[in-house]
């Protein structure tokens, strides 16, 4: 049972990186021009920046439970809903079960 939540955990980790990918794929679709690399770096940059101070284990302004997996859900959607604008319906979908069944399992097993 320890390989399976120690796999969960990487998981996690996996999930948050397609959450600021996704995220990076919906700003580069929002202009045509040089903006679009702007726009990436501002919107993952303020992404990450969250993450860090409100969601990361060694933030020392790290949200404590409910906020904690609030912010989570609400960060998760965010990038699934930026997939799907951004015309990757089925990544979306992919990336909204995934990232649940990892918060899931990861509330089941106390690791948020």
């Amino acid at each position: 049972m320890e390989i399976i939540k120690g796999t969960n955990l990487a998981l996690a980790f996996a999930v948050e990186l397609a959450m600021l990918a996704a995220l990076g794929v919906w700003a580069f679709g929002l202009q045509e021009t040089w903006v679009r690399w702007a726009l990436v770096v501002v919107v993952v940059g303020v992404a990450v920046a969250l993450w860090a101070v409100l969601a990361a284990p060694t933030s020392g302004s790290r949200l404590g439970e409910p906020s904690l997996s609030v912010f989570k859900i609400v960060l998760f959607g965010a990038a699934a809903l930026a997939l799907t604008q951004a015309g990757h319906g089925s990544w979306a979908a992919a990336f909204a079960i995934v990232a649940a069944a990892n918060l899931g399992l990861a509330a089941l097993w106390g690791q948020l």
